[in-house]
């Protein structure tokens, strides 16, 4: 079997976990890899042994023949443009979140995809942790019967604000918690519930800790905190609350509530603790299910995590390999880009927004 040929844009902390997922197939081989840090992407290159001829201008690098697709993990004012560019070249995209920094260049990133009909996947790779597919698998099986209800978030302690440059610009990153955060916890929801649509939301936004990211980052005008109500076709709702800076009890507290017509179910991960529990009830009583992952290596540190970034990759080539619709495809992207801009919209009007999923 040919080797499929990738080329990675932008080899910072997400690059990276991409080259690791792509290394671990004997069917892929990294030939090319671009960053304006020319330095560190020669760094990359030798830490991850890589025959990769590097670039400073991925225009450069799109224009080469031995490549059949590419991994862009951008910041996110750079994805439209640089997946458009992807996807006129003739490349397969596998893009990181969030789609695009604005619902207006997401559209347009949609257009280019159907014009082109390439394999382009949305890198939500929190569908890929263990415990995501293992609890999607059971709600596949009917365990937990209709989902109408989903309470999810991420929030980050008040001591834990550590981000910087293009991050608090909304020129640039498009928001804060809400786009940063929110995106993994609005589609990790939406994909338990089965992918309905959004038809509305009633969203706020706070700005409580301007001063704290501007004496970290510099520059900051994007919220600290962001909640909202979304309510979907299918009857369900979604409630989702993020924040990079609050004053809660864990540095770090992401969370997935399921409510189901015969099961419930909470991936609940604070402190180190990573716990998924699935709930019914038995001839009148509660019963617990609590899968443990807990071989040696599901044992290591950051093992969910790193796993997740295999499975996406992974995912990536076989649909690239048999041209099939990625389980994370340009709609999904879009759908919560749109509940992201609705959510803004609303916290600004002080008003529901009804969502046009026609755009």
């Amino acid at each position: 079997m040919d080797k499929l040929h990738i080329g990675i844009i932008g080899v910072g902390w997400p690059g990276q976990r991409h080259i690791e997922g792509y290394k671990r197939r004997e069917d892929v081989e990294i030939v090319a890899v671009s960053d304006v840090n020319t330095e560190l992407a020669q760094q990359i290159v030798d830490q991850y042994d890589l025959k990769a001829q590097i670039y400073a201008d991925y225009h450069e690098m799109l224009q080469s023949a031995n490549v059949d697709a590419v991994s862009i993990c951008t910041p996110n004012f750079l994805h439209a443009p640089m997946a458009i560019d992807a996807l006129d070249a003739g490349k397969h995209v596998l893009l990181e979140k969030p789609l695009a920094h604005n619902l207006e260049s997401g559209i347009k990133i949609a257009q280019k995809v159907k014009e082109t009909g390439l394999v382009f996947m949305i890198a939500f790779n929190n569908r890929f942790r263990p415990d995501s597919k293992l609890l999607k698998a059971r709600i596949e099986e009917g365990l937990l019967g209709e989902i109408y209800y989903a309470k999810t978030g991420w929030l980050r302690g008040a001591a834990e604000f550590f981000l910087r440059g293009w991050f608090t610009q909304k020129e640039k990153s498009g928001g804060g918690p809400l786009i940063d955060l929110g995106v993994h916890m609005l589609d990790l929801a939406l994909w338990f519930m089965g992918n309905p649509r959004p038809v509305s939301v009633s969203g706020s936004v706070y700005y409580k800790f301007t001063d704290v990211m501007k004496a970290s980052a510099g520059q900051a005008d994007v919220e600290d905190l962001s909640t909202a109500f979304v309510k979907l076709d299918n009857g369900g709702t979604i409630v989702l609350d993020v924040s990079w800076i609050s004053h809660i009890k864990n540095p770090d507290e992401v969370y997935c509530q399921l409510f189901g017509t015969k099961g419930g179910a909470k991936i609940d991960r604070h402190t180190g603790t990573e716990d998924l529990d699935i709930y019914t009830v038995v001839d009148g009583v509660t019963v617990l299910q609590k899968p443990e992952f807990n071989t040696w290596r599901q044992r290591q540190p950051g093992y969910m995590l790193y796993e997740s970034f295999a499975g996406e990759t992974s995912h990536f080539v076989d649909c690239v390999r048999e041209n099939k619709q990625p389980e994370s495809n340009i709609q999904h992207g879009l759908d919560v880009l749109r509940v992201l801009d609705a959510i803004y919209k609303s916290a600004e009007s002080g008003h529901e927004v009804i969502i046009d999923t026609n755009l």
